[in-house]
């Protein structure tokens, strides 16, 4: 561990060299497409979306491998989206990590959704109100993703979520949510959400948001992308952001914790929109 002293003077350094890149670097944005695995053309639409989106996949949905496959060809980032317990007791998928798994039991799912993706360089967790506020099991989460060199992006499910602050105590490249775009499945109001994440990129330099492989969601996406090199925005992957400048910048988080969805009930909704029908 760094001495105070030390670590200050690093991190002012790392500060002062993050402001020089990023005052020259247009606003950056990163998109995560979650719960992919169960709808196969919607996952194919999420694919080919018109720029370097990050595509986040259950590990064992129906189509998870399939759209892996399909992913890994187009060139496009993929990461795991580990299921987690979440407060509303909504059931969980296949491969979820639990508040009653002792570390060996949480290690072994873990690595066994990894296993189904060998492509992924990095999770987020699927639902998780519940399991990201719990610390030993985030320790021995983000214990196994450092040893597997594997970065953490945190969904924020919970405003109390411990999961993005235990991440930066094992020094794991790690990044959290800043907009949910389709907490309503309403164009206009998914709309409002991307000019939000874009207000937010503008003002700090970058921004991460999540959306899911809706038609509403997909279809906003499909307009509004191709539109964003004319208005000096860049779109780039989740790994893009990983690097010195953005990481010590992702202290200086713009919270909407007081606007958070009831995320876990969102996420249920992919399903419930008849999971096997596209």
């Amino acid at each position: 561990m760094y001495k105070p002293l030390a670590r200050a003077g690093q991190l002012l350094t790392l500060v002062l060299f993050s402001s020089l890149l990023m005052a020259a670097e247009p606003p950056r944005i990163a998109i995560i497409i979650d719960d992919l695995g169960y709808h196969l053309k919607r996952g194919q639409r999420a694919i080919d979306l018109p720029a370097p989106v990050t595509l986040s996949i259950l590990p064992h949905g129906p189509n998870s491998q399939e759209l892996a496959l399909r992913a890994r060809k187009r060139g496009k980032e993929i990461m795991l989206h580990a299921p987690m317990s979440n407060i509303a007791g909504i059931p969980l998928d296949d491969g979820a990590l639990t508040s009653d798994m002792n570390r060996q039991q949480l290690v072994a799912v873990l690595r066994q959704g990894l296993a189904a993706l060998p492509d992924a360089i990095g999770v987020n967790n699927h639902m998780g109100s519940l399991l990201t506020q719990q610390a030993a099991p985030m320790h021995w989460l983000m214990a196994e993703l450092s040893k597997q060199q594997l970065f953490f992006v945190d969904s924020r499910t919970s405003a109390d979520s411990l999961a993005f602050d235990i991440a930066q105590d094992y020094s794991l490249p790690s990044l959290k949510r800043d907009v949910f775009l389709d907490n309503q499945r309403d164009n206009a109001f998914i709309e409002s959400q991307f000019e939000q994440l874009l207000r937010i990129a503008k003002k700090r330099g970058w921004a991460v948001g999540i959306g899911h492989p809706y038609p509403e969601t997909l279809a906003v996406l499909e307009e509004h992308l191709p539109q964003l090199k004319q208005q000096g925005v860049e779109v780039v992957t989740i790994s893009a952001l990983l690097t010195p400048q953005y990481l010590v910048s992702s202290t200086d988080i713009i919270d909407q914790s007081k606007r958070l969805p009831s995320s876990d009930y969102t996420n249920q909704q992919v399903y419930n929109d008849s999971v096997y029908s596209d």
